[in-house]
C-alpha cells in the first residue's frame, strides 16, 4: 500500500528547537566583533557611496549564518592557496599584504602576492592574487563576462591593490564555486584609470565623514531591491 503524503506539514526549520538553538547561537556571537575601524579597500568599490560610509562608520550587525559564509570564505582562500603552492607558486610572506593610507584611515589587505610559479602564459611575477568564494550562479556569471555588473566592486578592489603595492602586473584572480568547488582563475590587467578614480573616491568619503557629510544614497527609493539586500537599511532609512 503506498503512503499518502502530508502536504500540510510545517518544515523541520521551523521547529521551536531548531529555532531556540539558533536563537542561542545569535546571542552567542558579538556583532562588536565585525568592526572595522577604518574604510577598506574592499568595499570602496560599492555602487553606493552612503554604502561605503555605513561600512566604515558604523558597526555591522551580522548574523551567525552570515560569519560562518566569511568563515567558508577564508576556508577555501586556504585550500586554493596550499593547492597553488603545491603547484608551483610562491607566496610573499604576511607582513606584505597590509597596506596603510590617509593617516590610517585607509587600508587594505591582499590576499597574497605571487612572487614566482611556473612559466604559464601571460602571467607575470610579482602579481596581486585575489581569491573568492560564490554560489554558483555568482560563479557563472563571472565565469561568462569576468568582474562585470555587480561584480565590478571586485574590480576596484584588485586595482587598488595593484596601485597601492606598486604591482601592476595582471592580477591573477581566483575564484571557487561554493556548491561544486570548481575552482576559476584568470587574468585581471591593471586599470590605472580606475585605481585613480577609487583612491579619489576614497579620499571623498573620508572628507565627508570627517565633516559629519552623509553622502547620497544609489537610489531614493528604500524598496529597490539593493537596499532591501543592504545590512544598513534600517539605519539608512530611519
Amino acid at each position: 500500500m503506498s503512503t499518502v503524503r502530508n502536504f500540510n506539514h510545517s518544515n523541520l526549520s521551523d521547529q521551536p528547537i531548531s529555532q531556540l538553538i539558533n536563537e542561542l547561537i545569535e546571542r552567542a556571537e558579538p556583532p562588536s566583533e565585525n568592526y572595522r575601524h577604518y574604510l577598506g579597500a574592499s568595499a570602496i568599490g560599492s555602487e553606493c557611496l552612503r554604502k561605503v560610509q555605513y561600512d566604515w562608520m558604523c558597526d555591522p550587525v551580522f548574523p551567525a549564518r552570515i560569519k560562518d559564509i566569511f568563515a567558508r570564505g577564508h576556508f577555501f582562500e586556504e585550500a586554493t592557496r596550499q593547492h597553488l603552492v603545491a603547484a608551483g607558486f610562491k607566496f610573499a610572506p604576511a607582513d606584505r599584504l597590509e597596506f596603510v593610507a590617509a593617516d590610517g584611515q585607509f587600508r587594505g589587505h591582499a590576499d597574497g602576492i605571487m612572487i614566482s610559479g611556473p612559466g604559464l602564459p601571460n602571467i607575470q611575477y610579482p602579481c596581486v592574487w585575489e581569491h573568492k568564494c560564490l554560489k554558483a550562479k555568482s560563479w557563472r556569471a563571472i565565469e561568462l563576462d569576468g568582474l562585470i555588473g555587480l561584480h565590478e566592486i571586485y574590480a576596484a578592489q584588485v586595482a587598488i591593490y595593484q596601485a597601492y603595492f606598486d604591482c601592476t602586473n595582471p592580477a591573477l584572480f581566483s575564484v571557487v564555486n561554493a556548491d561544486t568547488c570548481e575552482r576559476l582563475h584568470f587574468l585581471v590587467p591593471f586599470n590605472s584609470q580606475l585605481a585613480q578614480a577609487m583612491s579619489d573616491r576614497a579620499v571623498m568619503v573620508i572628507e565627508a565623514t570627517r565633516a559629519g557629510e552623509l553622502l547620497p544614497r544609489i537610489t531614493g527609493d528604500p524598496d529597490d531591491w539593493r537596499c532591501r539586500m543592504c545590512s544598513h537599511r534600517v539605519r539608512c532609512w530611519s
